[in-house]
C-alpha cells in the first residue's frame, strides 16, 4: 500500500496487468523530425535515452512477433492556407510548429534514427494529440484489424499526445502499459505528472527492461 501526496491510501497492485504476446502491441507516439530534431534546436530533455530505448524495444517486439505501430502527426492545410483539419492545434502553436507537422512534410517523417522496418512495422496517422481521437481513426481501425487490445505505449511527448492517448485508450478498454524511460517531456516536472497520473488511473508504468522480462516469460 502507497501514501499519495495528500495523504488518501492507493491501495491498486503495482502491476495490474499481466502482459501477454498474443494481446500486446507496441505503440509508438511521435517520435519525428519535428519531436526528435526540432528545427528551433529546443531538443527534449532524455532523447536519446528514449531514442535508445524505444528502438531496443521495437527490435525485441519483432523477434517475440509483436506488431510494433509507429504513430505520425500530420495535419493537412490546403495551398491556400483557408482550410485544415487541425481544429484547435494552431491556436496553441506558432505558424513554424503548424507547418512542421502537416502534409506529411520532412517533419512528419520518422525520425531517421529510430529502428523503424517498413517490412513489417505498421504506420498510422493522427491529427489530434490523442490518436484514439484522431479522423480517421487508424489507430484503433489497426488494432482491431491485429486484434490488440494491451498497449505497451512510448514517445514524445509525455504530458501532450502521449498522455492523451493513454487516458483514451483506458476509457475504450485498452490495458495500457507506459514505458518510463520511454517517454519525454519539456521539463521533468511534467514527465513525473504524466508517470504519476498514469499510474494512479489509467495503467501500469514499467521500464523498458520490465516490459521485456515479462514477454519473455510468456514468450517462453
Amino acid at each position: 500500500m502507497r501514501v499519495l501526496a495528500s495523504g488518501r491510501h492507493w491501495t491498486r497492485p503495482e502491476n495490474l496487468f499481466v502482459l501477454n504476446t498474443s494481446k500486446a502491441c507496441f505503440v509508438i507516439v511521435d517520435m519525428q523530425n519535428f519531436s526528435c530534431a526540432p528545427a528551433k534546436g529546443e531538443a527534449l530533455p532524455h532523447i536519446d535515452q528514449v531514442v535508445t530505448k524505444i528502438n531496443m524495444l521495437a527490435d525485441f517486439f519483432r523477434r517475440i512477433g509483436v506488431p510494433v505501430i509507429w504513430v505520425r502527426h500530420n495535419i493537412n492545410i490546403t495551398a491556400d492556407q483557408v482550410g485544415t483539419d487541425a481544429g484547435l492545434y494552431p491556436a496553441f502553436h506558432d505558424t513554424k510548429d503548424v507547418r512542421s507537422v502537416s502534409n506529411r512534410s520532412s517533419g512528419t517523417e520518422i525520425f531517421p534514427s529510430m529502428h523503424y522496418d517498413p517490412a513489417v512495422d505498421y504506420v498510422v496517422f493522427k491529427n489530434r494529440y490523442s490518436a484514439f481521437l484522431s479522423n480517421p481513426p487508424q489507430l484503433r481501425e489497426r488494432l482491431e484489424t491485429l486484434q490488440r487490445t494491451q498497449l505497451v505505449l512510448a514517445g514524445v511527448a509525455a504530458n501532450v499526445c502521449v498522455e492523451s492517448t493513454v487516458r483514451d485508450a483506458m476509457q475504450l478498454d485498452y490495458e495500457v502499459v507506459l514505458v518510463s524511460d520511454g517517454v519525454a517531456a519539456s521539463d521533468e516536472t511534467l514527465l513525473k505528472s504524466t508517470l504519476t497520473n498514469t499510474r494512479l488511473f489509467f495503467g501500469d508504468v514499467r521500464t523498458a527492461a520490465e516490459v521485456m522480462e515479462a514477454l519473455s516469460k510468456d514468450a517462453s
